[in-house]
């Protein structure tokens, strides 16, 4: 049974001198603990047999093949003794030394320094020169070391070169540019990664940045009709192209919110910025609305990251702090209404995709849906985290109704289908402890029956008029199941 065992193990062969009981016990106790964390060792104690041939067993566990890896245990008395070819470590060095030098695959062999001079300098034979070794000579520090050593036995190193990815987008094309924010997004996120005093400013000058973006991508109007497939098509091609842009400003999210959160009013800010470039600025001279429709998609899909991103790193009181903000939006088409609004003016409606079916001969159910299902289709801010981040803001505009001014369409959730589990936040929320923290926090501090009682018009909604049988939102909510445990 053991040989078989030992047949798909890594097998190791430690060479050293018998400087000493003490020193041929610790080897001994080394080798026994190597072999229980899955080496086979061989070891002159356990395998050179009275009547063997002690230079047949040296060459054999040196040169054999299935022999893996060759500790070279190093001490004063080892260097001695290689150095001067005395001894067996005399012959196991005439052996080791072409097989380290000659052979290609030099990570067989690793000394173990258990001795150093006077000066500090490590005990280690001539042949094996100036070589990387593990230091064992410190008792404080074995444990490391030992660690060390089982990484390189089983080739697993601490620090691996990550896997290859693809190049970036930018590249992909003879005529392509990075993002006209490129450089100031990598010296925000880079600021932030360090928690940098100067992070907040570099988050604005990104900000500034991504608006200029989102104002100089609009379709233009001057040049095609606007009730045809080209300029709504336009459109979609428009919101492609600052799409980049606002996935950046998901990932400064990220950054904010695992940092101390210094800039986290300055993504505040920026977000109004975001909203009015959904409409024209009073200066503007002449208005044309459809010019409008490419921003308030991606004005969507940049709330909705933002929350979710937010909700990835579980900052809960970050979320809070959004959602209850008053977005200054200076609205020229209001009348002298309301200069802020609340979150779910984010969420607006896109008069043009309506007519995308028509023209295009499609029969999608939720353009916008497909849109982040295409974009946000893997990686950490994947389709799932922004369903979740919808059906969070759509109950909430339910449950505060009477204190928030509009409503939040949960584009996303068509692609939920018949899911019959609660999404992340949700099923969370089956802690009382965890619901009474999200309700202090999210839901005005309602208590759990209220709770379930605002949200019981959401549970058969139907959302979709193309799609049947619809997504189950009171699945989805996991109501049956709020606050079932302490």
């Amino acid at each position: 049974m053991a040989e078989r065992d030992a047949e798909d193990q890594t097998k190791a062969f430690i060479s050293y001198a018998w400087s000493s009981p003490d020193h041929k016990a610790w080897v001994r106790r080394l080798a026994e603990r190597i072999t229980e964390d899955g080496t086979y060792t061989i070891l002159d104690e356990w395998d050179l047999r009275p009547g063997g041939d002690p230079i047949h067993f040296m060459e054999q566990s040196i040169t054999n093949p299935s022999v893996k890896k060759v500790l070279i245990i190093c001490d004063r008395t080892y260097k001695e003794k290689a150095d001067s070819r005395a001894g067996g470590v005399g012959t196991e060095t005439q052996i080791l030394t072409p097989e380290i030098y000659q052979k290609a695959d030099q990570s067989k062999y690793a000394a173990l320094v258990t001795e150093v001079d006077s000066e500090g300098k490590a005990y280690v034979p001539t042949f094996y020169g100036g070589r990387i070794f593990i230091d064992f000579s410190d008792p404080d520090r074995e444990e490391e070391a030992y660690e060390e050593l089982t990484r390189w036995i089983n080739d697993a190193p601490l620090h691996q070169r990550p896997k290859l990815g693809k190049k970036p987008t930018f590249l992909s094309t003879d005529d392509a540019k990075p993002l006209a924010t490129e450089s100031r997004f990598r010296r925000a996120k880079e600021a932030l990664d360090r928690d940098s005093a100067g992070a907040p400013g570099l988050v604005r000058d990104f900000g500034a940045g991504l608006v200029e973006q989102l104002v100089t991508l609009r379709p233009d109007t001057s040049s095609q009709r606007t009730n045809d497939l080209g300029f709504n098509n336009a459109i979609v091609q428009s919101a492609d192209a600052m799409r980049p842009y606002v996935q950046q400003f998901h990932t400064i999210t990220r950054s904010v919110a695992r940092s101390g959160a210094s800039a986290f009013d300055d993504l505040l800010t920026l977000l109004e910025q975001i909203l009015a470039t959904t409409e024209r600025d009073r200066s503007s001279t002449s208005y044309t609305p459809v010019a409008f429709e490419a921003n308030k998609v991606v004005a969507y899909e940049a709330f909705l990251g933002f929350v979710a991103s937010l909700i990835v790193e579980r900052r809960i009181d970050l979320i809070k702090r959004a959602l209850e903000y008053a977005y200054y939006f200076d609205d020229p088409n209001s009348g002298g209404g309301r200069s802020t609004k609340d979150y779910t003016e984010f969420n607006q409606y896109v008069e043009y995709l309506r007519f995308r079916n028509q023209l295009t001969g499609d029969s999608r159910a939720d353009w916008q849906a497909d849109f982040i299902n295409q974009h946000y289709s893997f990686g950490w801010l994947n389709l799932s985290r922004m369903m979740e981040a919808d059906l969070l803001l759509h109950a909430r505009a339910f449950v505060l109704k009477d204190e928030i001014g509009g409503m939040w369409f949960p584009h996303t959730l068509i692609y939920s289908g018949r899911r019959g589990s609660a999404l992340e936040i949700f099923a969370r929320m089956e802690s009382q402890k965890y619901f009474e923290h999200v309700s202090e926090a999210l839901f005005g501090g309602v208590t759990v029956a209220m709770f379930k009682e605002r949200l019981a018009p959401v549970v058969g909604q139907r959302l979709w008029d193309r799609v049947y049988p619809g997504p189950s939102i009171g699945s989805l909510l996991g109501l049956e199941q709020i606050a079932v445990r302490r």
